[in-house]
């Protein structure tokens, strides 16, 4: 009995062995089955018909296990008994288990595509590494666009048509849902590819075909203040694995924009990738926004539609234009369905940008403009040349405080690690004072020494408050009178973006209540982690900043055009040009029907730029950039006129 279950147990492991090496060798097992009951009902039935010999019988016995029609040709009693049991067999073993073979294999097989494991074969494409919260507003962005996107794979010498190649740890079923539901992203789905695998690995990279993009996004995963700095180094570690696994020569590497949330890591990032490579820091970004929609009110309607490809007016820069040896003035006279902003100079390796310049300035062949346009074919309609003089610029002492506030009273609700970034962004301004107060239910001896740390030399007064940010009881102990601006932060405590902006969103409606006994509400700013929540905020007061939208719109600009970054660089960052929003009675005029052409001869006499105009209605407030220079407005003394000007004149 032992030795039965002995070798019983032999032979069931030996058929394991086989069955666990693959498709092949179960096959090949069945198929050993099937001639050995093949054999065994052929000696059976032999000599019991008209076959000549056992390899006949043997042959009939076959016919049997796999065709069970034959079954009412056989006569004879014995006969038909092993008919029947080589048919019954042919139902179980031939068929039954070839079906699930063949099943399994092919279940297998769809499961393997399914993970996107085989690598494609694209050349000249982008490629987007990892999904984070930055993926879908990334692909949106690249997708709405298109144009500026064939443009740019046209420089590179990249595909003709858009095709994108995200990377991701996991391939989930919910990822293509995600798409296919995207009301932007579906209709184009045929465009976008997606690939499992680490970014970390270099034949993972292979599946994405990263040394054939024409570019590479990078984008940071959403971070903790004690993560941010993995991270960074993951990232840094991405960039030489794209280093190492690219083109020997530099020169055709492909171009990476990646994502750096430590500003002390850029360096470190610029050093790990030897090909062309752009940095975005985001979170430094996003304060930069911040600080200055503090400064002047209203900025975020301007910098959603000017970072948005497809609504509005965009920046575009314009090259080959028939305009050297010319002066800036003449240049704007002749841009009559677009906007002069600035000028670049320069290669990739090092731009020199200059926002808002001066009429006189000469602009050379190789000078690119920097345009304000609904289009590039407005961006690059010229009027004939005309002989024009350059109009002398009458400078006020106090255009460069035009539409800000020299003295602020923040209150900072919640905590994250942007925190450390906007007191460093709040001391780069040397023409304003800022207050802060920091309310969080996080203990401030905790945030005191986290500070501390992080910014050992700010001279800033911070008082930090402890309190539960959605409580109402806290905040009726607030006297909020004594703030001028209040911005509620998303939450880096939380790893998904609806439980950060769930507390963002209460701790809103609290101080709404509590405020709407006040005569003015201080200004509200809203810091928000998914772009789908900014539609709860409808009818309510208060801006938003969709952080993780917003990077993702500066890395796609970077991405097409390599001088967005020192342009941003330039209009965010202190003692630069910055976009203002000043009232009418700030710049010395009265309510009134205004004609937009001369608004914008008024502002170049002040050295500024004229972007457009902010108008409140009966509708609320709107924001018309680059109107029609015949096109006039009723204005009142509190409309606003959008303005780009120079802050340290």
């Amino acid at each position: 009995m032992r030795r039965r279950t002995a070798l019983v147990n032999r032979l069931r492991y030996l058929l394991e062995r086989q069955f666990i090496r693959g498709t092949r060798y179960q096959l090949l097992v069945m198929a050993f089955l099937v001639l050995g009951i093949s054999v065994l009902g052929g000696v059976l039935a032999f000599g019991t018909g008209d076959e000549d010999g056992l390899l006949d019988t043997i042959w009939w016995a076959f016919l049997r296990l796999t065709d069970p029609g034959y079954l009412g040709d056989d006569e004879g009693a014995w006969r038909r008994v092993v008919s029947t049991l080589l048919t019954v067999s042919g139902y179980v073993v031939f068929m039954g288990a070839l079906i699930a073979i063949l099943t399994q294999w092919l279940g297998s097989q769809m499961r393997l595509l399914e993970r996107g494991l085989t690598p494609v074969s694209l050349s000249g494409h982008i490629v987007v590494l990892g999904w984070t919260d930055r993926t879908l507003p990334l692909l949106r962005e690249l997708v709405a666009a298109e144009g500026r996107v064939k443009r740019f794979l046209q420089r590179v010498g990249g595909a003709g048509r858009l095709r994108l190649v995200v990377l991701t740890e996991e391939l989930t079923p919910e990822l293509a849902e995600a798409l296919r539901n995207d009301a932007v992203l579906g209709p184009n789905l045929d465009s976008v590819i997606l690939r499992s695998g680490s970014s970390l690995n270099n034949e993972h990279l292979n599946r994405a075909a990263c040394d054939r993009a024409a570019a590479i996004i990078l984008p940071a995963r959403r971070t903790s203040r004690s993560s941010s700095e993995s991270s960074d180094v993951e990232t840094i570690k991405t960039l030489l694995a794209l280093n190492g696994q690219t083109n020997e020569d530099t020169r055709k590497r492909p171009y990476v924009v990646a994502e750096i949330q430590s500003p002390t890591k850029v360096g470190v990032a610029r050093r790990a990738y030897q090909g062309p490579l752009e940095v975005v820091a985001g979170d430094v970004s996003i304060s930069r926004l911040m600080v200055q929609n503090l400064r002047h009110p209203g900025l975020s309607a301007v910098y959603n539609e000017l970072l948005s490809h497809g609504v509005g007016q965009n920046f575009y820069i314009l090259r080959d234009l028939p305009i050297g040896g010319q002066t800036v003035a003449e240049v704007r006279a002749r841009l009559t369905q677009s906007i002069l902003c600035g000028v670049v100079r320069g290669t990739d390796e090092a731009f020199e940008v200059t926002m808002n310049p001066q009429g006189d300035l000469s602009i050379d062949e190789s000078d690119a403009l920097v345009v304000l346009a609904p289009d590039v074919d407005m961006a690059r309609t010229l009027a004939p040349s005309a002989t024009l003089s350059v109009p002398q610029p009458l400078y006020r002492s106090d255009v460069a405080t035009l539409g800000m506030q020299s003295h602020l009273r923040v209150l900072l609700v919640g905590w994250s690690s942007k925190v450390a970034l906007l007191v460093k962004e709040f001391s780069t301004y040397k023409d304003s004072q800022f207050e802060i107060d920091v309310l969080s239910s996080r203990s401030a001896e905790e945030r005191q020494q986290w500070l501390q740390a992080e910014v050992p030399d700010s001279a800033l007064n911070i008082r930090h408050l402890v309190g539960e940010v959605t409580s109402a009881r806290q905040w009726r102990k607030l006297d909020l009178t004594q703030y001028d601006s209040v911005l509620f932060l998303s939450s880096d405590r939380w790893q998904s973006e609806e439980e950060a902006d769930a507390r963002t969103l209460v701790g809103f409606l609290q101080w709404q209540g509590v405020s709407s006994e006040l005569g003015e509400r201080p200004l509200c700013l809203l810091e928000l982690a998914d772009a789908e929540n900014e539609t709860l905020l409808t009818g309510l007061e208060g801006e938003t900043l969709i952080s993780p939208m917003l990077t993702s719109h500066f890395m796609v600009q970077v991405a097409l055009r390599r001088e967005m970054r020192p342009i941003f660089d330039a209009l965010f960052s202190a003692g630069g040009p910055e976009i203002t929003l000043p009232t009418l009675a700030e710049l010395g005029l009265e309510s009134g029907q205004y004609r937009w052409s001369s608004l914008v001869d008024r502002l170049a006499k002040l050295g500024a730029t004229g972007l457009g105009v902010k108008i409140d209605s009966i509708k609320g407030e709107q924001l018309l950039l680059n109107p029609e220079l015949s096109a006039s407005f009723e204005l009142s003394s509190t409309d606003r006129v959008v303005v780009l000007l120079q802050t340290n004149l």
